[in-house]
């Protein structure tokens, strides 16, 4: 990680603060049958931008100072990978929305920082995927465990291709995602659950503003609070209240924004913002995360084996 700053500080040494967006206003929103705004198929993600921005650096950047960005994230962060998932692509590259690159997920605060509280930064004082320890699987990040899904509200995004497969009916979206947890539902049709029902991912209900699909989301669970991030963990609470706004500007585009409210964890509501892309492949594989999933063992397996070292070398 000390590579990982270190290349940061030099990438944020040579940014501008130019802003290289450009208009899609005119774009004509395609229709389904029911006359709603089609965001029917498969939309992906596959980006380096982190969610917290590096001090100093600004959220939009030009094209050269974008792949420099990128390139420092991936030497530091993902220095010696091997997986195949990550690499297979091509070239690190930032989220891109409306033909602006982005340095970060977060757009407000404008430092780019999660607004933390004192609870929240004593929970989150960590690396996601470093977790807080291997005395039990508990400690380890929600995506090691197989009990996590990047598609769940706040839908967020990594290195590998993350896809997620929008279907519609006049009172219904799912969206179905090639990770853990693969289903969520969009209740169009205004029911809301028992306030006793909570789950990681939240109950979601969706209307039309326009061409927005905007949805509202809580009942979340307090089991786990993580939310997988490239960096601190996101934290939400049985208090979040979760705003996301969908909007197609091309072809090939769907702008995602979100809201986060949630007073247990920040100071302040907080956004977030990036862009799916279109995927005409079409294709959605199972995602059977658990079969041959070997590092939570090996991991914990390799904590004993560490710990029983030290007590026979002590005792030597």
């Amino acid at each position: 990680m000390q590579a990982y700053t270190l290349a940061l500080a030099l990438v944020a040494s040579l940014l501008s603060t130019a802003s290289f967006s450009q208009s899609k206003n005119d774009y004509l929103v395609p229709r389904t049958e029911f006359g709603q705004p089609d965001f029917q198929g498969v939309w992906s993600t596959r980006f380096y931008t982190l969610l917290e921005r590096p001090e100093g650096v600004p959220l939009a950047l030009s094209p050269e100072h974008a792949m420099r960005f990128a390139q420092a994230i991936a030497s530091g962060a993902f220095q010696g990978n091997d997986d195949p998932d990550i690499d297979i692509l091509g070239s690190p590259v930032l989220a891109e929305v409306n033909g602006e690159y982005r340095s970060s997920v977060i757009v407000y605060p404008e430092n780019g920082m999660l607004p933390y509280n004192d609870i929240g930064n004593q929970l989150a004082n960590h690396g996601y995927f470093n977790g807080v320890g291997y005395d039990g699987p508990e400690q380890r990040p929600g995506v090691e465990r197989c009990t996590e899904a990047w598609g769940s509200p706040p839908m967020r995004a990594f290195p590998y291709q993350l896809f997620h497969g929008f279907v519609q009916t006049k009172n219904k979206i799912a969206i179905v995602s090639e990770e853990a947890v693969m289903l969520r539902i969009i209740h169009m049709d205004g029911y809301r659950r028992p306030k006793a029902i909570t789950s990681f991912e939240g109950h979601s209900v969706g209307h039309w503003e326009g061409d927005t699909l905007v949805v509202q989301t809580t009942h979340y669970s307090d089991v786990n609070p993580e939310r997988a991030s490239m960096g601190r963990p996101m934290l939400i609470s049985s208090k979040a209240h979760v705003t996301e706004r969908f909007t197609r500007t091309s072809d090939t585009e769907l702008n995602y924004q979100y809201t986060v409210n949630d007073p247990k964890f920040y100071t302040e509501p907080w956004r977030g913002e990036f862009s799916f892309v279109r995927d005409d492949s079409g294709h959605i594989y199972e995602y059977t995360c658990h079969e041959g999933n070997y590092s939570m063992v090996g991991a914990l397996r390799g904590a004993r084996v560490q710990e029983a070292r030290v007590l026979k070398e002590a005792q030597n």
